[in-house]
């Protein structure tokens, strides 16, 4: 069975709008300070090998959170 998460996305050209996220495709997840407008924001990254990192606004602990729960 394929779980899928759907956080909310924090990259430029699609902020604020759904992503849905295979959970069997994540190999990583970490959080970091960009500047965004000259201002800090901290974004969460979550790496999907081969098809890329998506930035999210959801913190790590909260993913981290819905994947415990879903497995």
């Amino acid at each position: 069975m394929i779980n899928y998460i759907t956080l909310t996305n924090a990259s430029e050209a699609h902020y604020g709008r759904s992503i849905t996220i295979n959970t069997s495709l994540i190999a990583t997840i970490h959080e970091a300070l960009v500047m965004v407008d000259e201002v800090e924001e901290l974004k969460t990254f979550v790496f999907c090998p081969p098809h890329g990192t998506w930035e999210v606004q959801e913190s790590l602990e909260t993913i981290a959170e819905i994947l415990n729960y879903e497995t």
